[in-house]
């Protein structure tokens, strides 16, 4: 299996070029996208991380305390994917508009195999970069799983963690995308903490069977 991961930015050995990887070929082979949006099938060995483009100021996690005395709020932890079209990707970002602190751990699942992605904590009202994907071929990514720990120092009713499945289709990134405040653009947004379909008719059929009779 390849060291290197889409979205990796990389510096080619024997040229003087640098890139983005943007699609994983083989064991021995990448492909990688320039500043000129052209993509080239390197030899994995020709190819060495950048580590100063690693942590990228963009790629951290926007660390925002959330203010002590404002309305605790008990949901909000979204996916957001946004598109980099010079390049070819779709990153992948955590956002947390909640009020807790989150545990996440994100896996792959493709095969019966799970891959570990990306670890870690994220603070309230906050947002991460998880992940990067090639925008064209969104029709072979694998099944997502997300695994998140939900934390407060505040005196509240249990909170269950949160186990999510998700596979994002073409027609996901079709749509129209909406401004994510913290994230500070525009991107496809999905709710990973909503009620699930069957919560919800649990809900209507409680309300239906407690309606005054006329």
């Amino acid at each position: 299996m390849s060291k290197y991961k889409l979205g990796d930015f990389v510096r080619l050995v024997e040229e003087s070029a640098e890139g983005y990887i943007t699609r994983i070929i083989d064991e021995n082979m990448v492909a990688v996208t320039g500043e000129d949006g052209f993509e080239i099938p390197v030899p994995a060995s020709k190819v060495t991380l950048v580590h100063g483009r690693m942590e990228r100021e963009d790629d951290q996690a926007f660390q925002t305390e959330a203010v002590k005395n404002e309305k605790f709020i008990h949901e909000g932890v979204y996916l957001a994917l946004t598109s980099e079209q010079k390049q070819g990707l779709v990153e992948f970002w955590l956002v947390n508009e909640s009020s807790y602190h989150l545990l996440l751990a994100f896996n792959s699942k493709k095969n019966k195999t799970v891959l570990g992605e990306f670890h870690g904590e994220l603070k309230p009202r906050s947002v991460v970069k998880i992940h990067a994907a090639n925008s064209v071929s969104v029709g072979d990514w694998p099944l997502y799983n997300f695994q998140v720990i939900f934390f407060s120092e505040q005196s509240l009713d249990y909170k269950e963690p949160l186990i999510v499945d998700k596979r994002v289709r073409p027609v996901d990134i079709s749509t129209s995308k909406k401004e994510v405040g913290l994230l500070g653009k525009k991107a496809w947004l999905f709710q990973l903490d909503e009620k699930n379909e069957l919560e919800v008719d649990r809900l209507k059929e409680h309300f239906i069977s407690h309606r005054p009779k006329r």
